[in-house]
């Protein structure tokens, strides 16, 4: 039986990036995407999982790490080594984690980028490397249940 979180990322693919946004096949962003995962598949009440507005490029600007710390109140951090579908991977963009995408199996994730919308790509993408080749891979997240 397929991850709760893991069906409903599959469902998102192909909807266009729009900052802020949380309409399936009409806009979203990578973490509206998160949220939207867990809302749908029932883990929480829609709208429990408040933001506050926020810039497309807020990472460029800020060090604040509201994003991670959103995150933190609903998953706790596991090992990369114990990762399962459903989980959540954050990643560095910028001066702090920006970006999520949701671990959906065999080496693969599902995300929003601005230029392409929800896709599915290798966890070993070469977008997550930094321009010395690093992992801007931060942490793997699990939903508190």
């Amino acid at each position: 039986m397929m991850n709760p979180i893991v069906a409903e990322a599959y469902t998102w693919l192909g909807t266009p990036h729009v900052n802020q946004a949380k309409v399936k096949g009409k806009g979203v962003d990578c973490g509206m995407l998160l949220i939207a995962c867990l809302e749908n598949a029932g883990y929480v009440e829609k709208g429990a999982i408040k933001v506050a507005p926020y810039s497309n490029e807020w990472h460029l600007h800020h060090s604040s790490e509201w994003f991670l710390n959103v995150v933190e109140k609903y998953c706790d951090r596991v090992p990369l080594s114990d990762i399962k579908p459903g989980d959540f991977l954050l990643y560095k963009y910028g001066r702090c984690v920006s970006h999520g995408a949701v671990y959906v199996g065999d080496g693969h994730v599902i995300h929003a980028l601005v230029e392409q919308g929800v896709v599915m790509t290798d966890i070993n993408d070469v977008m997550f490397l930094d321009a010395k080749g690093r992992s801007r891979l931060h942490g793997v997240y699990r939903f508190r249940r």
